[in-house]
């Protein structure tokens, strides 16, 4: 959608598919997921999170979501990245949320995180809460009329 050195701009409109595993720890199998409601998903190069833009069904902005990760990187059949559980969610005129401070904490126990990148993740996510990397710019963008739902070229979810 928009590709700059300076940024990554991707649109996900209502019923996007998409992979996401089923169990946060254990036996991980990828299921086939669909999107309910559109999506921006606006990501900076070397940044240690996305902020994507949810919308409600009649358009209007939800909130942002960070989505703390390890810096995303170009790949021949899209992007890739790294999800480091952490999340932050600020709904339209609220105070920000961190999300899912107890899965980081499993992780650790389990140990599938070490306590040092479970520090870096905490820093970085106090570093947005500190540094609010919203509003992105691009709140009042829409997708252009007849944009629709594309197709998947073969080998999309080959692993």
């Amino acid at each position: 959608m928009a590709e700059t050195a300076e940024v990554t701009v991707l649109w996900f409109p209502p019923g996007f598919h998409y992979r996401m595993g089923d169990e946060l720890f254990g036996d991980w199998t990828y299921r086939d997921r669909v999107g309910r409601r559109s999506q921006l998903r606006v990501t900076r190069p070397g940044d240690p999170f996305s902020v994507l833009l949810f919308h409600h069904s009649d358009g209007g902005l939800r909130g942002w979501y960070v989505n703390l990760e390890r810096p995303q990187r170009r790949t021949a059949r899209g992007f890739d990245y790294e999800d480091d559980l952490l999340d932050v969610w600020v709904a339209v005129g609220a105070a920000p949320e961190l999300l899912d401070e107890d899965e980081l904490a499993e992780a650790v126990r389990l140990g599938f995180v070490t306590e040092a990148r479970a520090a870096e993740i905490k820093a970085n996510a106090e570093r947005v809460l500190a540094r609010p990397p919203w509003p992105t710019g691009w709140e009042d963008w829409q997708p252009e009329a007849g944009w629709q739902l594309p197709s998947l070229p073969p080998g999309w979810d080959d692993l």
